[in-house]
């Protein structure tokens, strides 16, 4: 197994990733790639932690392609890192961003994702990632009944998990310049991302991002080891015993509090409409955001810790709702338009 950890800028993030796989794998072969970040300070303390540990590497590129606006030279990254695994023969690649942390690792994951692919062999790419609660609102996930495991309903290749290297070279396979792009082509092809049942990678809540090689938001700052509290053995067992698990369950921030249920990208009107399908659901009170303080000391509970690791407050209370309550007032205007619209056909056909 090779864990691969890619990152750009963002340094408090990607370093916790880096800290985190160390500390639940201690010896397994590591590689850090960080994509050309504008960060000198970060590519230098990569650099140390790299020189300090026998099992671990580091790539330091140094051009970040930004034809996707979104991710940059991402892509170009991770086929580096594949040639790097193949090159050197090894059987699984583990791939995590930089805005991720490894919670917990041990040998019975790389096992039962050994037996996951020998049972499925159009599975190259097996997801290790948390998914947060909302994604029950959404067809993201498809949970087949009879005891088969639940797998990404749209994707034949997904951006992160395990990954089964001979198969990869068996079918030829290779990333594209942007998600959309591989997740459908082999998608097509017949492919499937089987979600590990004990996932193992949780991706940092309401994270800053880099788009258009920009960040937008505040990172966290670091008040204990890891950003996230890593998983105790008794909670591992736990998770080991259920069918499955969602990020809320198990994610912590550790000295910090953020808003649950949680996010884990860029701030988009989908969170909105999440909480209006919970209310749905649940009832108005359950579906209120409200903050995660099982990470805080007891009797060390501030305002700061609320404040410190948010989205933007006008995003988050202004501009996002209104886009919300915009698409879905243009919505309305295109169905009661295309009723009219469908009257006056009616009408005209009576008349001749």
């Amino acid at each position: 197994m090779l864990h691969v950890v890619v990152g750009h800028g963002l340094r408090n993030c990607f370093l916790n990733a880096v800290r985190s796989i160390r500390s639940v794998a201690p010896d397994d072969e590591v590689l850090i790639v960080d994509n050309a970040s504008p960060d000198t300070a970060l590519r230098n303390e990569l650099a140390r932690v790299a020189a300090e540990d026998p099992r671990m590497r580091l790539i330091l590129r140094n051009s970040n392609n930004l034809t996707n606006e979104k991710v940059g030279g991402l892509y170009d990254a991770y086929r580096e890192s594949f040639d790097l695994a193949i090159r050197e023969e090894f059987e699984f690649l583990h791939l995590v961003q930089g805005d991720m942390q490894v919670l917990w690792w041990d040998d019975e994951v790389v096992s039962r994702a050994a037996n996951i692919f020998d049972s499925e062999m159009h599975c190259v790419n097996i997801f290790t990632q948390l998914l947060n609660s909302d994604t029950s609102f959404s067809d993201t996930l498809e949970r087949p009944s009879g005891g088969e495991l639940t797998r990404l309903r749209h994707y034949g290749l997904t951006d992160t998990g395990i990954y089964h290297l001979a198969r990869w070279q068996e079918f030829d396979m290779s990333f594209a310049n942007h998600e959309h792009g591989h997740a459908q082509k082999y998608l097509a092809q017949g492919f499937k991302v089987i979600c590990h049942p004990w996932p193992t990678v949780a991706p940092i809540p309401w994270p800053a991002v880099v788009r258009k090689g920009l960040q937008l938001g505040r990172e966290v700052v670091a008040v204990k080891p890891f950003l996230l509290k890593p998983l105790a053995l008794e909670d591992i067992s736990g998770l080991k015993l259920r069918d499955w698990t969602w990020l809320e369950d198990i994610c912590i921030p550790w000295g910090w509090t953020c808003l649950t249920p949680m996010w884990t990208t860029d701030l988009h009107p989908d969170y909105f409409a999440a909480r209006r399908q919970d209310a749905i659901a649940h009832g108005l009170l359950a579906s209120l955001p409200r903050c995660e303080r099982r990470g805080l000391d007891a009797g060390r509970f501030r305002l700061f810790h609320h404040l410190q690791h948010r989205p933007s407050l006008f995003k988050l209370f202004v501009s996002m709702p209104a886009r919300e309550l915009a698409s879905r007032f243009k919505q309305r205007l295109g169905s009661a338009s295309e009723k009219k619209s469908a009257a006056r056909r009616k009408t005209n056909r009576t008349e001749k």
